[in-house]
């Protein structure tokens, strides 16, 4: 098994043009997270410590990123983390709904 810093520097080469849009499971020892390139196809998808070391590993050393996670106990540092590394960091409520209407 490939280690995960060679793996996200190859996607990282490769996608360095891209915009790439991440969800983040936030989790109390370890998160998963998505990695979508701008067709929507999966690139990448891993467990990362829920540490600052861990994240900072991770997304730094990634592309600038459109990151989405749920609102919850890690949520505030963690969202500042990423913002500090440069990414879009998107904070969502799961519980209140966005309907859109089709006409």
């Amino acid at each position: 098994m490939k280690k995960v810093s060679t793996t996200l520097a190859k996607q990282s080469r490769k996608n360095s043009q891209q915009k790439l849009t991440v969800g983040l499971d936030l989790g109390d020892r370890n998160s998963w997270y998505c990695v979508l390139d701008e067709t929507g196809q999966i690139q990448l998808e891993q467990r990362v410590r829920t540490t600052a070391k861990g994240l900072q590993e991770i997304f730094g050393a990634m592309p600038r990123s459109r990151i989405a996670l749920e609102t919850g106990t890690h949520s505030p540092w963690i969202s500042r983390l990423l913002r500090q590394l440069g990414s879009e960091v998107i904070v969502a409520n799961a519980r209140h709904r966005i309907s859109h209407r089709v006409h």
